[in-house]
């Protein structure tokens, strides 16, 4: 809840196990949940103007990416790997290929993409490798694994993924959650350059692949014309919405994520990002969670007020 005369939000509103609207009052509020959580209940709290793609204005909802993957898995029928000792932890990236590291004007797209390997156990089901044409249960499939476990190892890449001005974060006009409140709506899909960087990291993962002379592989890679399937799980490192900035015409919150329009709120998480640079977004988040704290804690509890000047 947002008081308009001094700019500041007063509390927060909940529901308790019961139902039943909760107010809590509160000097400040920290926000910090998942980054589409954090822009929806911006949305829903109307604190910041909604992001308005045709007239390109606003700013809640606006700059939010995404990353592009892809994956090769190689089978090797002489050789074992041990993939329940093993955690996601222990693998291995190249970043030859990572944003300023190489010219990628001369291969028709900016940004850029790591390349790595790692024999995380994953899920006692889904992260098992069969071979392609394999029935998904019975007995065939019983046999494949048996034959199949342990010898795989993955290539995966993990890249850059520009903001536009035509993929935002704004309110369902349709579809409300349990409460009759809208859901948040992802307008969002792949474009060239997404998949020409992908097309390039392909043919660089294929390289490792001739090189490693795996019994067989297969490829999970985005093609040119493929669209963003929701459907499909890539990851979980979603960025913007709710951006960081120093003009409060084109961000949400200044460079201490305290919001423009209410110097009591501070918005942390991923949704900070005006842009997804490649690497999973979790140390940067802490960085700049521990940046803002240190700031409030220094600055902000002796003197409550705007951090920064809008102007």
């Amino acid at each position: 809840m947002k008081h308009e005369e001094d700019e500041t939000v007063k509390g927060v509103i909940y529901r308790d196990a019961d139902g039943n609207e909760v107010f809590q009052p509160a000097g400040m509020v920290i926000l910090a949940s998942f980054p589409l959580s954090n822009v929806r209940l911006l949305l829903l709290s109307e604190i910041g103007e909604p992001y308005d793609p045709e007239s390109n204005t606003g700013v809640v909802g606006r700059n939010f990416s995404y990353q592009i993957t892809g994956s090769m898995d190689l089978y090797f029928k002489d050789h074992q790997f041990n993939p329940f000792i093993s955690a996601g932890g222990s693998g291995q990236v190249i970043d030859d290929f990572s944003p300023d590291t190489f010219d990628t004007e001369q291969h028709g797209f900016i940004g850029g993409s790591y390349i790595y390997t790692t024999q995380g156990p994953g899920g006692a089901i889904g992260a098992l490798r069969t071979p392609p044409g394999t029935p998904q249960w019975g007995s065939e499939w019983k046999k494949q694994v048996r034959e199949h476990y342990g010898h795989h190892m993955m290539l995966g890449t993990t890249g850059t993924n520009m903001s536009y001005r035509d993929v935002y974060l704004d309110l369902d006009p349709t579809y409300k959650d349990p409460h009759g409140d809208p859901l948040l709506r992802m307008t969002y899909d792949w474009k060239d350059n997404d998949l020409r960087m992908t097309e390039f990291m392909a043919a660089r993962m294929r390289e490792i692949v001739a090189q490693l002379q795996p019994d067989y592989h297969t490829e999970s890679v985005k093609q040119r014309g493929d669209h963003f399937d929701p459907s499909s799980y890539q990851s979980t490192h979603l960025t913007g919405g709710a951006i960081m900035g120093t003009d409060p015409k084109t961000s949400v919150l200044n460079r201490y994520l305290q919001h423009w329009d209410a110097h009591n709120l501070f918005v942390m998480g991923a949704s900070a990002f005006p842009q997804n640079m490649q690497h999973n977004p979790t140390g940067t988040v802490a960085a700049l969670t521990y940046w803002s704290a240190q700031h409030i804690r220094e600055r902000y509890l002796d003197n409550p007020g705007p951090l920064m000047s809008r102007s």
